[in-house]
């Protein structure tokens, strides 16, 4: 039975990833031809899903945040992002090093998702990287639920991330944590239905054990905290520039 929206977790959510209107225009939204994917309305029943169009404060508010695969981000948008989650911030970030999701539209089209993740300033940042995918297709056992995924990359990190079913890299950063995921593709339905996959039912515990996590006054960060959280968000600024050549 699906909860009530107040009963449900808030998680904010940003993608390139047909995942909310899917790959139609306007007229085809319109006339009911295309929508939200099969793995969202999953999500739904059990979660209060909100898309955003862009990173700030006041968009990210207290909820759990989703970031799969998205458009390129701003410098401003990185900074945010990494001060929100380092003082208590939580996020599930899938980051793709070879999307093979197919799409109506070309290659180069602005209005496919990238082919690769565009996240490598932040996730240098935090000290992590995302190696090549082996062009394979798994399934894996995780606590009861099968996981299927699509040509994942491996993850390599500080001690403070722990891996999870070789995909998958759980990180503390600051007071906040983020689950990385070496995969966008295993949020596309075509994926995980066609091999019996419980694909949103493990997204969604991974994203309820997140919130879980960030009741209370556990994101309040102190003093200390906040001064980190200056410094981290200035050097940040600073990667971000020289990734982009100051553009």
């Amino acid at each position: 039975m699906a909860l009530g929206a107040a009963d449900r977790p808030h998680v904010t959510l940003l993608t390139a990833l047909p995942l909310v209107w899917g790959e139609g225009d306007a007229s085809d939204v319109l006339a009911g031809r295309t929508g939200r994917s099969e793995t969202l309305k999953l999500l739904d029943k059990s979660l209060d899903v909100r898309a955003i169009d862009t990173l700030s404060r006041a968009t990210l508010g207290r909820d759990v945040a989703i970031i799969a695969q998205p458009r390129r981000l701003t410098p401003q948008e990185l900074v945010t992002f990494d001060k929100w989650l380092r003082g208590g911030g939580r996020a599930m970030i899938f980051a793709d090093p070879e999307l093979i999701w197919p799409s109506r539209y070309a290659p180069g089209d602005n209005r496919r998702a990238p082919p690769v993740t565009l996240l490598d300033p932040l996730l240098t940042h935090w000290g992590v990287a995302l190696g090549d995918s082996d062009h394979q297709e798994h399934k894996v056992q995780l606590a009861g639920l099968t996981v299927a995924f699509a040509a994942a990359g491996v993850w390599t990190g500080p001690k403070s991330c722990s891996g999870i079913g070789g995909f998958a890299l759980d990180c503390r950063i600051g007071k906040g944590r983020v689950l990385l995921v070496g995969d966008a593709d295993l949020l596309d339905p075509r994926l995980w239905q066609a091999s019996g996959a419980d694909n949103p039912a493990w997204v969604i515990r991974q994203l309820d054990m997140l919130g879980g996590a960030t009741h209370g006054d556990s994101t309040r960060p102190s003093g200390i905290a906040i001064a980190g959280i200056a410094l981290a968000a200035s050097a940040l600024l600073a990667l971000v520039y020289r990734h982009f050549g100051g553009t």
